[in-house]
């Protein structure tokens, strides 16, 4: 029969206290049966007859008791009896038999037969007296009174990040504390929303919380709290990002880190370490435990040297640094800026051929590399910057299009944000914007007059020669092709503002005159027109209106004036007066028609002989006579019919 026997260890429930107590009653029990087998063989107790044999001689059976038993912890002790008789049954005094374990790693045999189990399993305890062997059968089949559950290093309280995987661990103990090896726990966590669990005891954080971890074996639990915390996962930037000072100065807002879990929470009691890299200022503190809300600070005074600088913020479980930037603006009387373009020019609107270039130095002329450098052109044009920052040589460039207008524009530089009192002056860079190929011809004045035939126009025509934009194309070559008068050339060339004046001596002939217009690249001739009138009165003469009979006898004459200029032109609105020394005229004053003409009425005198008709032209010295030959004669007089005939005179210089 068993015999289990505890030795130390801690407390255990009531009932398994109670297990303990019958277990080392039963060892106790099989104890004494040994004893008293002892005694018994030795003739301590018994029949004086048993005494008559010693040792091993003599032995000729051998019992062994009990057959079988089983312990249920490691550790525990089985009491194994040998009983040895010789021929006649008695007990032999003295025997000292062998005993052996078939399995030492189930269990152990000591030389008083004490079995002592060792691990799982089953083995066969043998007892050897001379040629003579018993046998009982052991098992050590652990009953499991206890489950402990603990982390990977053998933590109580097993901490676990979120987003992290930990293995737990569940240890079933028998009776002694000894682990029960092969058994296979069911797990189970309290709260599921803090962590997970997997079937082979993996906990992943979710969440910061806790929670209670269950393992339960062969119906036996054990339990432990386990705390999922919220551990670094990223690190971002509050404030104080992407400020700007100048070079030496301190930021005018300190720069904020937070520390967030995976879920962003906030994570408390994170170091963040802050570094520079060699020459770029410093920082107060270096370092900083985060608050309650994942957020630690630092004061950054920037290094002297302008450009980016870069602040670094680590914590230990985030691979990455973060990378705070900030401009170190150049101090205006420690920088110099110099024009590298000059005498660029271009057609207006388009792209320069060559690169705007900058220099940018300190006062000692070293060069000032990762500047930013930025570029406005001031003329309606637009800059491209080839460089945001300046290069190893301190060297910036842009491509610049020129306005559409023609003449001086101007491209400014700006080194750093040019605000503050420290900023550096802007550099300027001047360019001259020529006019483009010619497009179109715009008159500007002078068209449509109405001038003297055979005069100059009052006005010059002014045309203007434009391209694309509209600027003044200078030295364009213009053809002119009067279809009336003339020009000095017919071929000419615009001034510097593209301009060209036309000076048009109109055609004799009264009417609408024209000058075509012709440029190169143009398929239309531009026209200009003008309106030729007639000339000042230089002629008058006289004629018979239509179906009148110049009979001399005729006491009446119905005569026209007609009033022209020095190249035939009839000339309207001219005033007109008339008068005769025989008879009368009507009517004694008349102003000219559109055709130059004023009809008239003579009623001839009686006197007879040559009768005349004058008439004059009103505020010239154009002068004309109708004269009617032999007018006097009586009408019942027979005679031939006289001829009449009329002439003009001009007491001027003639016209050419």
């Amino acid at each position: 029969m068993a015999s289990p026997t505890h030795i130390g260890g801690p407390q255990k429930p009531l009932i398994h206290n109670a297990g303990k107590l019958v277990a080392m009653a039963a060892s106790t029990g099989a104890a004494l049966v040994s004893i008293v087998s002892f005694l018994y063989s030795y003739g301590v107790i018994g029949k004086s007859a048993s005494h008559q044999t010693i040792g091993n001689l003599g032995a000729a059976w051998v019992g062994l008791r009990p057959l079988a038993d089983t312990a249920y912890s490691i550790g525990d002790t089985i009491h194994l009896a040998a009983t040895i008789t010789d021929k006649s049954g008695a007990l032999l005094v003295g025997a000292q038999p062998t005993w052996v374990s078939e399995n030492p790693r189930v269990a152990v045999v000591l030389a008083d037969g004490s079995v002592i189990a060792e691990g799982p399993g089953s083995t066969t305890i043998s007892v050897a007296v001379a040629n003579l062997i018993a046998r009982s059968r052991i098992v050590v089949r652990q009953t499991v009174i206890s489950v402990d559950v603990v982390g990977v290093a053998n933590d109580t309280t097993p901490v676990v990040a979120e987003g992290e995987r930990k293995p737990l661990r569940a240890i079933p103990r028998d009776a002694r504390n000894h682990p029960v090896i092969g058994l296979t726990p069911q797990w189970r966590l309290d709260d599921t929303s803090v962590a997970t669990i997997d079937t082979l005891g993996a906990v992943t954080g979710t969440m910061a919380g806790r929670t209670i971890a269950t393992a339960t074996v062969n119906g036996v639990s054990g339990r432990t709290p386990l705390t999922v915390v919220a551990t670094a996962a990223e690190l971002t930037t509050v404030a104080g990002g992407s400020q700007r000072a100048l070079a030496g100065g301190l930021l005018p807002q300190a720069v904020v880190v937070r520390v967030t879990s995976r879920r962003a929470r906030p994570v408390e009691g994170v170091l963040v370490k802050f570094r520079l890299t060699d020459g770029q200022g410093s920082l107060e503190p270096s370092s900083a435990i985060t608050d309650a809300d994942g957020r630690v600070r630092t004061v950054w005074t920037l290094g002297d040297l302008p450009g980016r600088q870069t602040l670094f913020a680590t914590v230990e479980r985030i691979d990455s640094a973060l990378a705070i930037g900030a401009e170190a603006e150049p101090v205006g009387a420690n920088t110099r800026l110099t024009v590298l373009t000059e005498h660029a020019s271009g057609a207006a609107g388009h792209e320069l051929t060559d690169t705007i270039a900058i220099r940018v130095s300190d006062s000692t002329g070293r060069a000032l590399a990762d500047v930013p450098v930025s570029w406005v052109a001031l003329d309606g044009g637009r800059s491209t910057a080839l460089d945001a920052r300046s290069d190893s040589l301190g060297e910036a460039r842009a491509r610049w299009t020129l306005g559409p207008k023609a003449g001086t524009q101007r491209l400014r530089a700006q080194v750093g944000s040019g605000h503050g009192k420290g900023a550096v002056p802007p550099a300027t860079v001047r360019a001259t914007a020529q006019a483009g190929a010619a497009v179109g011809l715009v008159v500007v004045s002078g068209d449509a007059q109405r001038g003297a035939a055979g005069e100059p126009l009052a006005k010059a025509l002014v045309l203007r020669v434009v391209d694309s934009a509209g600027n003044g194309v200078a030295d364009a070559e213009l053809e002119l092709s009067p279809s009336e008068g003339t020009v000095p050339d017919t071929s000419i060339h615009t001034d510097s503002l593209g301009i060209a004046r036309i000076h048009w001596t109109l055609g004799h002939a009264a009417g609408d005159h024209s000058l075509a217009v012709h440029l190169d690249g143009m398929n239309r001739l531009l026209k200009m027109t003008a309106v030729a009138r007639p000339a000042a009165p230089a002629n008058l003469s006289f004629d018979d209106a239509a179906g009148d009979s110049r009979n001399t006898h005729a006491r009446g004459k119905h005569l026209v004036a007609l009033v022209t200029d020095a190249y035939g032109n009839p000339v309207p609105d001219a005033r007109l007066s008339f008068s005769t020394r025989s008879g009368n005229v009507t009517p004694s004053r008349a102003v000219s028609d559109a055709k130059g003409r004023v009809k008239v009425s003579w009623t001839l005198g009686g006197k007879p002989g040559d009768q005349s008709l004058l008439g004059s032209v009103q505020g010239t010295d154009v002068r004309g006579s109708f004269v009617v030959p032999g007018a006097g004669t009586p009408l019942h007089t027979p005679a031939k019919a006289a001829s009449a005939k009329g002439s003009s005179t001009k007491m001027s210089k003639k016209r050419s």
